[in-house]
């Protein structure tokens, strides 16, 4: 809160500087002068200071041409128009380079990653249907008996009975990346469900307890990024106390409503995000519930609704990608797993993570060429359009959940 506090007062402090600015240099162009003028001048009588040759210059551009106050007064509403901002700027690449801030990681353990056959992503499909990949093949790593070396513990929902197994990622990102897996096979096309939803927050919760920050991703259809059948939701730690890229966007957001979703404007594709209430973990665990499920589905709708006003869009069951902290659900709808690279034609592999503002690549090299295509464009490139404009009206006008 500290962060943001202070993010915004220099926010005002620049809005500030820049109108008395643009009031200056409106007075300038009134009252011309340059002040220093009797530097090195001569005084005379009759005829008073006459300045000197060096100030010529300067009394070119300020007296006879205002040149300095009319740009002056020009930079000075482009900075407001910025800050504020104008509608008009929010779509533009400039205006999204300045605030999204994105961050990208050579993992060099992915150059070490199996191929893996095409697994089959239906939400209805078994066990055996779905781990079948195109090369016949059947393998699942998140299936007892486990690795030992990965295998941290077990979970079970109370109420509803569900298990899940905590395991260590084995091509990890960073040093305690691990994984939630459901304990018996569910498809990774299968929407979150409250048991899930709930056990994602409570870890959230309790590293943070334990004085970590972790946020937590979900791959959910073919095109999200995911590369395994089976169902899980990855949890990756955080180094400072802003979260992931993704997350100082959301606290900048000023909500009218805020318990409704809202839509990161500053970014170049679709996003829907929810904001959390602050006093989460004071809730009975069927309260906490009941907040996390109402936010999904809400973000749920306008992700399936912002792909059925994309007319392109590939047939099959959708896909998405959901980014959870303790403060903010976001859902990603997407279009394409893979981006291909314009220079080499290399094809970039796309998850979650990326939208995060943590993208991954696999060599100094694909770096190189990562920066070169931008960040914005590669998720654009894989994302859709945003309509939130035009969906967010119909939840507008929706009950607030229960508990806020």
């Amino acid at each position: 809160m500290g962060n943001l506090i202070w993010h915004e007062y220099a926010r005002l402090v620049s809005v500030t500087a820049t109108v008395y600015a643009v009031w200056a240099a409106f007075f300038g162009l009134m009252y011309r002068k340059f002040f220093w003028d009797f530097v090195g001048g001569t005084l005379r009588d009759p005829g008073g200071l006459q300045p000197s040759k060096n100030a010529a210059v300067f009394i070119t551009l300020i007296v006879k041409l205002p040149i300095i106050q009319i740009f002056t007064m020009l930079l000075g509403v482009f900075i407001l128009c910025l800050e504020l901002p104008l509608p008009a700027l929010k779509s533009l690449s400039l205006y999204r380079s300045l605030v999204a801030r994105y961050e990208i990681r050579v993992c060099h353990s992915l150059q070490h990653k199996p191929p893996l056959p095409t697994p089959h992503f239906d939400k209805n499909a078994d066990t055996e249907q779905a781990l079948e990949g195109s090369n016949g093949k059947k393998f699942d790593p998140f299936a007892p008996p486990y690795n030992k070396n990965l295998y941290v513990g077990e979970l079970k929902e109370e109420e509803s009975g569900e298990e899940f197994v905590v395991l260590l990622n084995k091509y990890s990102v960073v040093p305690q990346h691990f994984l939630l897996v459901t304990k018996e096979f569910k498809s990774q096309a299968s929407p979150l469900l409250p048991p899930e939803l709930v056990q994602t927050y409570l870890l959230l919760s309790a590293a943070r307890k334990a004085g970590k920050r972790f946020f937590a991703f979900f791959n959910c259809g073919d095109n999200s990024g995911a590369s395994q059948p089976h169902k899980h939701i990855q949890f990756m730690p955080v180094e400072t106390e802003d979260g992931p890229p993704i997350e100082v966007l959301a606290r900048e957001t000023r909500l009218e409503f805020p318990d409704r979703p809202f839509s990161l404007t500053k970014l170049a594709y679709a996003s829907h995000s929810y904001r959390l209430p602050t006093h989460l973990d004071t809730l009975s665990l069927d309260q906490l519930e009941q907040v996390l499920a109402g936010a999904f589905l809400q973000l749920l709708d306008l992700a399936i609704s912002t792909i059925r006003h994309d007319p392109s869009y590939p047939p099959g069951t959708p896909s998405y990608n959901v980014i959870i902290t303790l403060e903010h659900i976001h859902v990603i709808p997407r279009r394409k797993e893979n981006y291909k690279l314009a220079e080499t034609g290399d094809v970039l592999s796309v998850n979650a993570l990326a939208f995060a503002g943590m993208l991954l690549v696999k060599s100094e090299a694909e770096l190189g060429l990562v920066k070169k295509e931008g960040i914005s464009t590669i998720l654009r490139g894989v994302g859709l359009e945003s309509v939130h404009d035009l969906l967010v009206e119909g939840t507008a006008r929706e009950v607030p959940l229960a508990g806020m």
